[in-house]
């Protein structure tokens, strides 16, 4: 886990997930599989990422333990070049636009809320949070999740196989949200841009560029910062051990167990041998038994704490394990049941339960994977996870108006909840109540404009209504979001072409402008 810019200097894990929550047959999906009625995914994989709680140099004992050397960043500014606050927003902006161009971003309300619900109890316990942040899942097994300027966090879906437990995930996530708390990104950058007289920008644009596209970008960085590497790689290691003192601290202050960080790093290093060979040069040090046991001794100062138990990890792996891991053929999702029902691996009954009624429903099997969700206690009843699954039980059974007369009591007291308004959205739609879903949506987005997700179920429901000028409009706004500029401005002409009153076409007219200026921006990151 480290800074997605210093992922050049680390190397990716090609050990296998944990057993405990490996389906059998654990593989990639194909490419050319279904997308689910409430998931979406942009295409592409991510091919260069970093797993750097492995990279650490060599250090004295004594480093670990002087707590003067965690820098407090001054407000607004990096370094002396002054990447402002304002402009490393708008470049974390511009890498999530690329990002989902580029690539598998998955797009599914509960992984969604989950990731995001425990990102922000992280960082309601931190220091100098300057901006919000954007956690995002990426379909793929290995074993990573990175920073980005901005404070965009992506996480690996293998990550929810390695973490066994929500504080070894947690700890992935600290260790993240320090690195751009503490702007370690920006420092980074401007470090790099001092080092090879080139502009931010360039230094940026080098950086996204070898994330999305390692072969090309690997080049280019080595052409454009050459020699001063290695003193780029020694910089952002030092900013490792700060993340890791700082994340323990920020664990133990959001009421997880910080020894979930000791025990990622134990897992880790005892992964080592298992590094893809494409990296090997990218690898100087390997995970130091010095920094293990400064982790320890920082988290013996903290009150023991017992492991979270909190289900919705558990269900979080199970729907990872069963959507985005493992093959969806017939053969391969029965093998799955058999293993599961058996429970030789040791499941807990959170992730026994909701694993089985997802593979259940896979299987067409509706009836029998409603049952194991009424198998879990009375009180996960109303969980997100367990909601979310029998709306497409309810669904997939013709019983639309089901589905709505269970989720407009949770809409009444959470009307914010993207699960909720993407279900109940969706449910509204089958039922052919596709006003009602328009209103729930439209209300929705004033409050989170660039949810993808909700901006297309908002797409297919004006199509339904037979509302044009809105879907041309909507469609817009979905492309301009994964940097899809053509196709927005060929959405947002045909809009102008189609809609008459006066007022629509001035606000389209201004959306084209805007546009064009995102576009300079993103431009001007990439040349």
């Amino acid at each position: 886990m480290t800074l997605t810019l210093s992922s050049l200097m680390s190397f990716l894990l090609a050990a296998k997930p944990r057993t405990v929550a490996t389906p059998v047959a654990a593989s990639s999906r194909n490419s050319s599989k279904r997308l689910r009625r409430l998931s979406l995914s942009c295409g592409g994989a991510l091919l260069f990422s970093a797993a750097a709680m492995l990279v650490t140099p060599s250090a004295t004992a004594a480093e670990f333990y002087d707590d003067s050397n965690i820098l407090i960043p001054q407000m607004g500014t990096a370094g002396a070049l002054g990447i402002s606050v304002q402009r490393e927003k708008a470049i974390g902006d511009f890498f999530l636009r690329t990002a989902r161009a580029n690539l598998p971003v998955i797009d599914d309300p509960v992984l969604n809320e989950y990731v995001t619900s425990l990102g922000n109890r992280l960082l309601s316990h931190a220091d100098n949070v300057q901006f919000p942040f954007d956690f995002f899942v990426v379909k793929n097994n290995d074993l990573n999740a990175s920073a980005f300027l901005g404070g965009k966090v992506v996480i690996n879906t293998g990550l929810f196989n390695y973490a066994s437990t929500e504080d070894e995930f947690a700890s992935v996530l600290a260790h993240e949200i320090s690195h751009v708390t503490q702007r370690h990104i920006a420092r980074f950058v401007e470090k790099m841009t001092m080092a090879n007289r080139l502009s931010t920008a360039g230094v940026v644009g080098s950086i996204v560029m070898a994330i999305l596209n390692p072969a090309v970008g690997l080049a280019a960085m080595s052409t454009t910062m050459g020699a001063s590497m290695q003193s780029g790689i020694n910089f952002t290691r030092d900013n490792e051990y700060e993340a890791d003192r700082i994340g323990i601290t920020l664990l133990y202050r959001a009421g997880l167990n910080p020894q979930g960080m000791v025990d990622m790093f134990r897992y880790l290093n005892s992964q080592q041998g298992n590094i893809n060979p494409a990296f090997t040069l990218l690898i100087d040090h390997p995970l130091s038994d010095v920094r293990m046991a400064e982790a320890q001794n920082r988290v013996a100062q903290f009150e023991h704490r017992p492991d979270s138990t909190n289900p919705d990890y558990q269900y979080a792996r199970a729907r990872v394990a069963v959507r985005y891991t493992m093959p969806d053929d017939e053969k391969s999702l029965r093998d799955f049941k058999q293993g599961l029902k058996h429970n030789a691996r040791g499941y807990t009954e959170y992730y026994q339960n909701y694993a089985l009624a997802l593979v259940c429903y896979e299987l067409k099997e509706y009836d029998e994977a409603a049952g194991y969700l009424r198998r879990l206690p009375q009180s996960q009843q109303s969980n997100l996870f367990v909601l979310d699954l029998f709306t497409d039980i309810d669904i997939a059974r013709g019983q639309p108006q089901q589905a709505v007369a269970r989720l407009q009591p949770f809409y009444k007291r959470t009307p914010r909840n993207q699960v909720i308004v993407a279900n109940l959205a969706s449910a509204y739609n089958e039922n052919m109540q596709y006003s009602r879903a328009r209103d729930l949506l439209v209300g929705y987005l004033r409050y989170k404009p660039k949810d993808v997700l909700a901006l297309n179920l908002l797409a297919t429901t004006y199509t339904k209504l037979k509302n044009q000028c809105d879907t041309l409009q909507t469609r817009g706004e979905v492309y301009a979001l994964s940097a899809a500029y053509p196709q927005a401005m060929g959405m947002f002409n045909q809009a102008l072409q189609t809609c008459t009153e006066m007022l629509t076409r001035e606000r389209i007219k201004a959306r084209v402008s805007e546009l064009v200026t995102q576009r300079s921006f993103d431009e001007s990151l990439l040349r």
